[in-house]
């Protein structure tokens, strides 16, 4: 006979018992390996076994894939479970797959798991006698441990993915300009974040440059932002001019479903006479750094992604022989220290200043190097990008 474990052992069972315990359990499975499927679980299955085999009473396991109506053994498993799945009814077959725990009493006393997103995956234990309270509670905070580690490794999987593609959406190397040096280097809070920067060829002696910041961080500011990468993109390859690219992407942003987001951003195209024209769609005003001081590009005109029949002026700049175009986002001006004062633009501005005759390079990692020591922590606690441009001659 057959019948679902409750996932309450006893109604006298204190509350806080199986939080206690899974605190303990958790650590067990911690390092299981992110790695194919079948080999994560079977290590969760032999873990189990060697790590609580003495207190629960295992003597066998089994590790089980369901391929169509039936679940089929891995060679791995221990003979008398193999025997035992291979005889079940094509009914039984299902009603393991329709409860997360079971527990069969007959012919000896086996608990039965499903695991993974899609529960695809079976495992099974045969225990020396009919488990205790203590015992089944044990068993059951071990299937919620793998479950929780295998969660963890699929989204790690994921953001390792996601994180490669908006990687490849960044410029690298960036393009050259004659009399141009360019350095920009971003940094997220979580795996993947929403700044993106870009440069690209417009034509042999100008480029498009664009630094943007959607809302939030994590995977939905990468998506708002690779959809900001790819729009440019496509505006320049059909040679629109700057605003019309800008307000036809302001169009899309507001169309999408994604609703409560938007992203601030700088798009300009710089040639080679140092000739900067741009558009700031909310985004922190950026930086003209020259031998006479720092000052902002005032120009700025409303998110993307907010109203959908926004216009956008374009602004015009000049970046002066021996000096630089500076554009961050507001992970950096606005980047606390552990007593939550912010990094602040004049802070910016002055590294700038001092490193005006530097690399490009090394004025960026200078920003971030102070960046680091300012707020004190292995991680920002927002997204950070700096984009550099010295004009050289």
């Amino acid at each position: 006979m057959t019948i679902p474990v409750s996932s309450e052992t006893s109604a006298s069972a204190s509350a806080e018992q199986p939080k206690r315990l899974y605190r303990l359990v958790e650590p067990v499975y911690a390092d299981l390996p992110a790695r194919e499927a079948a080999a994560f679980f079977q290590s969760a299955v032999e873990r189990t076994a060697d790590r609580f085999g003495e207190e629960c009473g295992i003597e066998e396991s089994l590790l089980a894939r369901r391929e169509g109506p039936r679940w089929h053994a891995l060679p791995s498993c221990g003979p008398e479970l193999r025997s035992r799945l291979e005889e079940l009814s094509p009914h039984e077959h299902e009603a393991l797959a329709a409860q997360q725990v079971l527990f069969s009493a007959q012919p000896s006393p086996a608990f039965f798991w499903l695991l993974g997103a899609r529960a695809e995956w079976l495992a099974a234990f045969r225990l020396a006698e009919a488990p205790g309270e203590g015992q089944v509670l044990l068993l059951q905070m071990a299937r919620l441990a793998i479950q929780q580690r295998a969660l963890e490794a699929s989204w790690t999987g994921l953001l390792d993915r996601a994180r490669a593609i908006q990687r490849s959406l960044l410029p690298d190397p960036l393009p050259t300009l004659r009399g141009f040096e360019l350095a920009a280097r971003s940094e997220s809070a979580e795996a993947v974040g929403g700044d993106v920067f870009d440069a690209q060829p417009l034509s042999p002696g100008a480029l498009g440059l664009m630094i943007a910041d959607a809302s939030g961080h994590g995977l939905p500011a990468a998506l708002e932002a690779r959809d900001v990468v790819v729009g440019l993109r496509m505006g320049a390859a059909r040679q629109l001019k700057i605003d019309a690219t800008i307000e036809r992407l302001n169009g899309i942003l507001c169309a999408s479903t994604l609703s409560s987001r938007f992203v601030s951003l700088v798009y300009g195209e710089l040639d080679e006479s140092g000739a900067f024209d741009y558009i700031n769609a909310g985004h922190p005003a950026p930086l003209v750094i020259g031998s006479d001081g720092a000052r902002t590009l005032p120009e700025s005109g409303r998110v993307l992604g907010v109203s959908p029949g926004s216009t956008y002026r374009v602004g015009h700049a000049e970046i002066p022989t021996g000096g630089l175009l500076l554009m961050y986002t507001d992970g950096v001006t606005e980047c606390p220290s552990p007593d939550g004062e912010e990094f602040g633009l004049e802070r910016l501005a002055g590294i700038a200043r001092v490193l005006r005759d530097a690399p490009a390079a090394h004025l960026v990692s200078a920003v971030f190097d102070a960046l680091a020591e300012h707020a004190r922590q292995e991680r920002l606690p927002d997204d950070a990008s700096v984009f550099v441009v010295k004009r050289l001659f």
